[in-house]
């Protein structure tokens, strides 16, 4: 592992788990706390450098209280051993000061983004472009089969695979796109340490042609929470995506409709003779069936000109609300006012604002909105 920033150590004592009963900072919590710094004009390594109470003098926090953050501050040793331990199976960690965080995470997720990630593996696969893989878990042998060609076509293309590294689909393409030699990105939602030192995956990552990567503490065991919570990572890491079974519910299923509602990347789908399958349902939703795979190209333009002419305006109204709030605090029905547009569409697209971390809100009576400071390497 190369030697850490004093910005990375500090972003990774506020924010990682070393022993149980830790607390560290959530995604938003830390996003909160680095705009702060930011507005201050200070950096997280500051904390370090210079006297942490002092720095922190003016911060007034409920939840996120001085003591908090000094206690987490002072977990220097738990850190260290915690680091060595990774380091001895191969696992790294980088962050959103680092220039080897993946781009595509930052730009679709802004403050949403994890501070840190864990990995093993070729970190410059990470920017490559590639397609998510997503299906079901328990998947017919006919679909593993599909997947398997599907993730081996795509590394003959010239396609990173972009997939879960769990159990069927995921496993599928990615044992296809590294049996052909080809770059392969698997997101983990539990076990990151079990997953590197496995047979299946140790020689790919050897060879540089897999990178493991985890927003999650690499010994954490198997959650639904993690595991609903790794998909949209799998999708924003990817130029298109392709389901390849899906039921009704689950994490296929969900994933793949945050997809289609964030406009992330364009959703293709199998069309599947399963009756309780949830396919036909996400073509009915926006989705595009998956044809031709002589030549994959089209999948990074198919429906072009339509998804670019809604993102187009969609963007141009989130624009037009962000230069308003970036003046003065309003509300939803101010917006709506001076935009001339229904107070419906303004609260829609506000809300869509706070999940990416654009805009955050003011606990006033009504409540009123701003833009939020951009958070440039932190």
């Amino acid at each position: 592992m190369n030697e850490l920033s004093l910005n990375a150590q500090a972003i990774i004592l506020l924010t990682a788990y070393f022993n149980k009963g830790d607390k560290p900072l959530t995604i938003m919590e830390y996003s909160k706390f680095a705009s702060w710094l930011l507005q201050h004009n200070m950096k997280p390594s500051d904390l370090l450098e210079l006297n942490a109470r002092e720095v922190l003098e003016d911060w007034d926090d409920t939840k996120i209280t001085q003591d908090r953050i000094l206690s987490l501050l002072a977990r220097g040793n738990a850190m260290a051993i915690s680091l060595q331990k990774w380091q001895n199976c191969g696992i790294w960690i980088i962050t959103r000061a680092d220039p080897e965080y993946p781009v595509r995470l930052k730009k679709r997720l802004g403050q949403k983004a994890p501070p840190i990630l864990y990995g093993a593996g070729n970190k410059k696969i990470l920017n490559t472009k590639g397609v998510a893989i997503i299906g079901s878990r328990d998947a017919s042998s006919d679909d593993l089969d599909f997947t398997f060609k599907l993730g081996e076509k795509l590394a003959q293309s010239g396609y990173s695979v972009v997939s879960g590294a769990a159990r069927g689909i995921d496993e599928s393409s990615m044992l296809g796109s590294i049996n052909a030699d080809g770059t392969t990105i698997g997101v983990v939602a539990d076990a990151l340490m079990q997953k590197v030192l496995s047979k299946k995956y140790r020689d790919a990552i050897r060879n540089n042609n897999l990178v493991l990567i985890s927003p999650y503490y690499p010994d954490a065991r198997f959650s639904a929470g993690n595991a609903m919570g790794r998909n949209k990572y799998i999708y924003v890491l990817a130029e298109s995506s392709i389901v390849i079974h899906s039921g009704l519910k689950g994490g296929t299923w969900e994933g793949a409709k945050e997809n289609l509602k964030n406009g992330w990347v364009s959703l293709f789908v199998k069309k599947s003779d399963d009756t309780h399958a949830g396919n036909q349902k996400l073509l009915e939703m926006g989705g595009s069936e998956l044809k031709d795979l002589d030549s994959l190209d089209y999948l990074f333009t198919a429906n072009q000109d339509v998804k670019t002419a809604i993102v187009s305006k969609k963007e141009a109204l989130d624009k037009r609300i962000l230069e308003l709030i970036s003046l003065e605090k309003l509300t939803v029905k101010e917006i709506a006012q001076k935009l001339e547009e229904t107070q419906n569409i303004v609260k829609k697209t506000i809300d869509e604002l706070l999940n990416s971390g654009d805009v955050e809100k003011h606990p006033t009576r009504p409540l009123r909105f701003s833009k939020t400071t951009k958070l440039p390497g932190l």
